[in-house]
This record gives C-alpha cells, structure tokens and sequence, in this order.
C-alpha cells in the first residue's frame, strides 16, 4: 500500500475517478454472479447499485457545470 503522506509525481499513478468507480462497479457485479456465498452476492449487489448511482450523480453535476 502506498504513503497517503506521499506528494504526486514520479512512481504514483493517478486514476480518473470515474474509471476507479467503474472498476469497483465491474468487480462488485462480478462478486454477485460468481460468489458461492449469498450474503457476499447481496452486499457487492449492493455496492455496485450504490457505486452505479454515485458515477450517474457524478455525471449528472458534470453535465450541469457545462451549461
């Protein structure tokens, strides 16, 4: 795990929020189809609705911004 104290540059990747959310969505969709236990397909169903929601909240205050 990376420094939280260490500055941006060289050796840190910097990751679009949206493509971060994106992939938690991805691999929380995942989870739900391919976990043999039922409260972890339930919770990642969770989480990816949640996420789902967050990135079109997201878009949307993009979207007003630009007007």
């Amino acid at each position: 795990m990376t420094d939280p104290k260490t500055p941006p540059g060289k050796g840190r990747t910097s990751v679009p929020t949206e493509a971060l959310l994106r992939a938690v969505r991805d691999a929380s969709e995942r989870l739900t189809r391919f976990s043999r236990d039922p409260e972890v397909r339930r919770e990642a169903g969770n989480v990816a609705q949640a996420v789902g929601r967050l990135l079109d909240a997201i878009r949307k205050a993009g979207a007003e911004k630009g007007r």
